[in-house]
This record gives structure tokens, C-alpha cells and sequence, in this order.
């Protein structure tokens, strides 16, 4: 059994007790400030939370039904997982996994950097059957699963677990290659210690003790390592402790002559303080207590912190020297802007940087319909750089170790250049050279008009030729009008536009001042013939309209959002955010597998759980109604006893948006 769990905190009143409209308890300290975590924490146990794609995995014996652990008088503990909302504060909690829920103890666990995989810890147990050893005792074992397109797979346990001890509390290193956890195990030095073991390639070495500096006669537990090399854990076993369980931490990289500091209040008490968390800056995060004053037993509490509990942050900093010259002469490009985005765990690099929200309707063929697309922004639209190259060309960024960014280096006059660049392990001063091409043409956007009603004329046709007539460009205008041509030469170019029902349209434009840099704008005006028919603007979004969701998608009998569908959502925050009037109606849809009552509740929860994760983002909750569809609206021909593949069936878990409200128009996009 999880060891400091048997002791149930007292409650009484206390100054951390706070209410629903307060969010921090200053300490008065040496600048922390700390809060209970109420919209996740329960009159049950509620723990050892870790960090997974912007929310909060953790533990909690809150579960309706189900069995009971006699030894503590809770349910068995299970996953639950919490968002975070714009500010770090994690909102209301939902079940994690069904994969990886069993009728046993569940939990602490631990992702990988990238969140492909866990690590969590679960009673011995074999096709969900239990298994003690001689004398009776079920002990705790660690076990892995990979993350797969439709959920958590391929469960297995870990080759250095023993059916007589206990292994647990697992937490890996960044590059995936270490793994320290808790074990009762032979060879150490009291109840549980802290234990290492190294991964080469796919197998698993000896597991190592961390020896008499960090455990103790006693019981330490609850490890957690952060990406600087700093470990934080708990234990009841050292003489300095406040009482109970607290936490401790220690630099690895200073292993093993090194001794372990005690935390200072707020985090320790004189009750179980454990299962600490931190973020990247080493400033924030949470931790588990039952001090008095929460809202259950073990209550998850967050803090910020004005130092780093990792030590200086700048020793773990990898410096990216960033040098960019021009591919042909070599020469030192100054005043380039440099932008970093981290890539998120899936490899995308979405954000207001790079795209712009717009609502586009898809041509008849395609069905008619209105979605929600991520556009992404022109080169000279990317402002405001986090740094611009020095007149050597350099600009130095500070990144974190082992993670992968998209870095973009942009100067007028040459091509944007993109690279995708994972960043050393190991902290220190590391060269990029950059190496932009020039753009050897000129930039020239146009817009086709209606040269009477002003409306933009899309399918245009658009000829481009340059005073010695040879080599003519010929471009079609998109829905918008919009053109775009790179012109080789230095010399004066006639446009000609023409489009069936117009008089032709004319303009020059003059390219001999020889400037790549400079991005030529011109507008080419139609007029209509008397009988051509008025070529309406696109209509604006309205009280009525329905936006399908097609990238926010659900697992299979699941209510969380799949991770990498987030950003779907995003896009109907911004929506929500650029027209504060609109209210709407998230309408959640399942497919036809289970029964259709089933699929109705789940509909429900899904709907609630996308509600909820706009709310979380700031939109109010009165601007957003939740429905479920179940399975009445199946899109395609995957209805009860018809056989489909799982992409047909995913095609029917989907989300729509139903404007209710707008007193706002709103841009269409008609294109392609």
C-alpha cells in the first residue's frame, strides 16, 4: 500500500482555507505564495500530480462505485486529468485513461518529454487478477504503455520489478534514457528508498541505489527529477523533518557525495507534505498535503515562487548562437529577425505567430460546409522578433535542453528560411549558422476588383509581361481577388486581368529601382458589363450557422480530447474572443458503437468537456451551451451492423459549433 496514505490529516480551521473568489495565500515568506487547488481537490485523496501537454495528471480515490481498499477505507486510486487554465490553475478533473484503468491502485505516474509514453505505478496483477506473494501480499510494480493514434497501448511491466517488494513512484529524465523511483527492495537502507536505473537502447540495467545521503532508516518516496538535474522527493527519516513525510531536494549532478536540503515552509508542515512537482523556470508548480485546512485528506496545492527551487536556471540553459549570412557571398546579414517557437509534443507549431483564425466554406462538391481553419501568415506579416541579428549577423536565444523548435529567420529581400532544430542535451554555448537565399525577383501582391461596387472578383484571370514580351506570367485570383507573383526582372511589367462578363482591366507596375527588399501592391480593376450579374462579397457568418470542428476529434469511448486536438479549440476561442458578442452551442456527436443512451451521456461529457476547456481559457460560461447528439447525426454510412474502419468511425465523433448569437457579421472565407 501506498505508506503515507494511511494517515488521515486532521481538519480544523486555518488560514489556507480559502474561498471560491480568493486564488492565492501569500506566506508572508521568502516569496512564495501558495494555494489549495479547489477545483480539483475532493473530500477524498487527491495527489502526486504530473505534468502532461498543459495539464495535470494525478491521483485521487474519488471514484463513484467500484471497490474499496479496506486497508485505508478508499476507493482504489485512478488517473484523473485537469487543464490548466491561462493563468497555471488547473480546472475541473475528468477520468485520464481507460486503457489504463484496472479495478486496483493506479498511479503516481510520469510521462516522457514528449508525452508518448507513461510510466505509472499499479498493483502486481496479471488479465486484471491480482497477484500476492506467499505470505499474501500484493506488492506495487511499474508499468509502461506507448501512446497510439486511438489511445494509451502496448501495457507492459518493467523487467526490474519484483512480485516480493514493491516498485514504484516512477519519474524520468529528460532524454528517456533514466528512471528513478521507490522500492522496498534488498539493499537498502530502511522501508523505501530511492533507486536509478539506466535504459540502453531497449533494455533495462541493474537498478542502483541512491545511497545513505538521500534515504534513511525511514521511508522516502514520492521522487520527482526536473529537467535542471534537481530530484525532489519525500521522506519521514531524516532529523531536521518537520513531521511526517516532507521534501526534500538534491542536484544529481552532484550525486553521491551530496546531500539532500530540506524544502522551508510553506512546503513542508508538521503533516505529509509530498509528490512535488516543478515547471520549466523552477518557480511554479504543485505539491500533495494533508495539512489542515484543505478540502479532503490529501489535498494538491500549487505555489509560485520569486526564486528557483532548481538553482540558477541559467546553468541549465542551452545558448543558441544564431548566425546568419547570405548563401552566396557569405556575407553577415544584420537586422534579420529571429523568432523560436517550441514545437509541442506532437511536432506541431501552431500559434498566433505563425497563423491567423479565419472561417472558410468548403465548394458544394466538398459538401458546402463551414470549418474552422488555421491560415497561415504571409512572411512580412511575421512581427515583432524575439531578437535581431547584431551587424555581425549573430543573435543569441536562450532554449531549453533536449526539445525541439521551429526557428524562422527572416530579412527583406530574402526568403524566409524555416528549420526544425533540436537543441543539446548538455547546457553550453552552441553555433547555428543560418544561411538565407536571396529572392533574385520581385514581390508584387494585387487585389482584382469590381471597379463599381469595389467587391473583390475572384477566378480572374491575370496576365504579367514584361517590356520585352517574352516569358508572360499567367495567374488566376483566389476567392478574394488576391494574386501574388515573383518578377525576375528589372523593368516596367503590364498587367492585363480579363474575366468572362468584364471589360478589361490595365495596369504597369515598374521594378528598376532594383529593390528584392520591397513588395510592389497593385490594384487591377474590372468593370462589368450592363447585363453581368453583381458579384455579391461573401456572406457574413450568422445566428443559424453551423462550423464543424474537423480536426477536434475523441478516442473511442472516451470524453477527454485526444491530445493534439486543443488547438481546434483555440481557434474557437479566438473566434469567441474576436466577437464578444457570439454565443454558442457546442454539439457533441459519437458514432453508432454502444447503445444509444450510452452514446447519448457520453455525447454529454464530451460537450461539457469541450465547454469546459473554453472556460478555463477565459470565455464566459453563459456564452456556451453544451449538448449532446449521441449517435442521431451519423455523417456517413457507418450506422448499427455495418462494418467500417476506425477512420469512418472517427469521422462521426466530432464536434459542431451552432452560433446562437451574433449580433456581429463575421469574415467568410469562400476558397479552396
Amino acid at each position: 500500500m501506498f505508506f503515507c496514505l494511511t494517515i488521515e490529516a486532521q481538519q480544523s480551521d486555518s488560514p489556507l482555507t480559502l474561498g471560491k473568489d480568493q486564488l492565492y495565500e501569500k506566506s508572508g515568506g521568502r516569496g512564495i505564495s501558495l494555494y489549495n487547488a479547489q477545483m480539483i481537490n475532493t473530500e477524498h485523496l487527491d495527489f502526486s500530480p504530473a505534468w502532461y501537454h498543459g495539464s495535470l495528471v494525478f491521483i485521487s480515490s474519488r471514484k463513484k462505485g467500484g471497490y474499496t481498499d479496506e486497508n485505508i477505507g478508499e476507493k482504489f486510486f485512478q488517473m484523473y486529468v485537469s487543464r490548466l487554465d491561462p493563468f497555471g490553475v488547473p480546472v475541473k478533473a475528468e477520468s485520464f485513461s481507460m486503457e489504463l484503468s484496472s479495478r486496483f491502485h493506479e498511479g503516481p505516474l510520469c510521462f516522457t518529454t514528449k508525452g508518448d509514453r507513461i510510466y505509472f505505478t499499479s498493483n502486481n496483477q496479471k488479465k486484471g487478477v491480482q497477484r500476492a506473494d506467499g505470505s499474501g501480499r500484493v506488492s506495487l510494480k511499474i508499468y509502461t504503455a506507448e501512446r497510439g493514434a486511438t489511445g494509451w497501448m502496448n501495457i507492459q511491466s518493467l523487467p526490474f520489478n519484483m512480485d516480493e517488494y514493491s516498485t514504484m513512484h516512477p519519474t524520468i529524465s529528460p532524454d528517456g534514457n533514466t528512471l528513478y523511483f521507490a522500492s522496498d527492495r534488498p539493499g537498502g537502507f530502511g522501508g523505501n528508498d530511492i533507486w536509478m536505473v539506466e535504459k540502453n537502447g531497449e533494455n533495462w540495467g541493474d537498478p542502483v541505489n541512491l545511497g545513505p545521503n538521500i534515504n534513511t532508516e525511514g521511508n522516502d518516496a514520492f521522487p520527482f527529477l526536473h529537467y535542471s538535474g534537481y530530484l525532489f522527493y519525500a521522506s519521514n527519516g531524516q532529523e531536521e523533518g518537520l513531521g511526517g513525510l516532507d521534501i526534500y531536494s538534491v542536484n544529481t549532478a552532484n550525486m553521491p557525495d551530496a546531500s539532500a536540503q530540506i524544502l522551508s515552509a510553506p512546503f513542508n508542515s508538521p503533516d505529509d507534505d509530498f509528490g512535488l512537482i516543478l515547471d520549466d523556470s523552477g518557480t511554479k508548480g504543485y505539491f500533495s498535503s494533508d495539512r489542515p485546512g484543505g478540502t479532503g485528506k490529501d489535498d494538491i496545492y500549487g505555489f509560485e515562487s520569486e526564486w528557483s527551487l532548481a538553482g540558477e536556471m541559467s546553468e541549465h540553459i542551452v545558448h543558441i548562437a544564431v548566425q546568419v549570412q547570405d548563401a552566396k557571398t557569405k556575407h553577415a546579414l544584420p537586422q534579420s529577425s529571429v523568432f523560436v517557437i517550441e514545437k509541442d509534443p506532437f511536432g506541431g507549431a501552431a500559434g498566433e505567430l505563425l497563423y491567423d483564425m479565419e472561417v472558410i466554406k468548403k465548394p458544394q462538391e466538398e459538401g458546402g460546409q463551414l470549418i474552422l481553419s488555421m491560415v497561415r501568415k504571409k512572411n512580412l506579416d511575421l512581427t515583432d522578433p524575439e531578437a535581431m541579428t547584431d551587424d555581425a549577423g549573430f543573435a543569441l536565444r536562450e532554449l531549453k535542453p533536449g526539445r525541439e523548435y521551429l526557428i524562422l529567420v527572416d530579412k527583406p529581400g530574402y526568403k524566409l528560411r524555416e528549420l526544425n532544430y533540436v537543441t543539446p542535451e548538455k547546457p553550453g554555448v552552441y553555433d547555428l549558422p543560418v544561411a538565407l537565399d536571396s529572392r533574385a525577383c520581385f514581390t508584387l501582391t494585387g487585389i482584382v476588383k469590381n471597379q463599381k461596387s469595389g467587391d473583390p472578383v475572384g477566378k480572374a484571370t491575370v496576365t504579367i509581361e514584361g517590356d520585352d514580351k517574352s516569358n508572360p506570367l499567367k495567374l488566376t485570383s483566389d476567392a478574394q481577388g488576391r494574386f501574388e507573383a515573383c518578377l525576375p526582372d528589372a523593368t516596367t511589367y503590364s498587367l492585363l486581368v480579363e474575366k468572362e462578363g468584364y471589360i478589361l482591366g490595365r495596369n504597369r507596375v515598374s521594378t528598376f529601382d532594383g529593390d528584392y527588399a520591397k513588395e510592389r501592391k497593385v490594384d487591377l480593376l474590372l468593370l462589368p458589363f450592363s447585363n453581368t450579374p453583381e458579384e455579391k462579397s461573401p456572406e457574413p457568418l450568422s445566428k443559424g450557422s453551423v462550423i464543424v470542428m474537423e480536426n477536434l476529434y475523441y478516442d473511442y469511448n472516451k470524453i477527454t480530447l485526444r491530445p493534439g486536438s486543443v488547438s481546434e479549440l483555440d481557434l474557437v476561442y479566438d473566434l469567441m474572443r474576436s466577437y464578444p458578442e457570439m454565443e454558442i452551442e457546442l454539439g457533441a456527436h459519437t458514432d453508432c458503437r454502444g447503445s444509444s443512451q450510452y452514446n447519448q451521456r457520453l455525447s454529454d461529457a464530451r460537450a461539457e468537456s469541450a465547454k469546459n476547456y473554453l472556460i478555463s481559457r477565459g470565455i464566459q460560461p453563459a456564452r456556451i451551451k453544451a449538448k449532446g447528439y449521441g449517435e442521431s447525426q451519423i455523417r456517413n454510412q457507418c450506422k448499427d451492423g455495418v462494418d467500417c474502419a476506425e477512420s469512418e468511425h472517427e469521422h462521426n465523433r466530432r464536434t459542431e459549433i451552432l452560433i446562437t448569437r451574433l449580433d456581429q457579421p463575421v469574415q467568410v472565407i469562400y476558397g479552396d
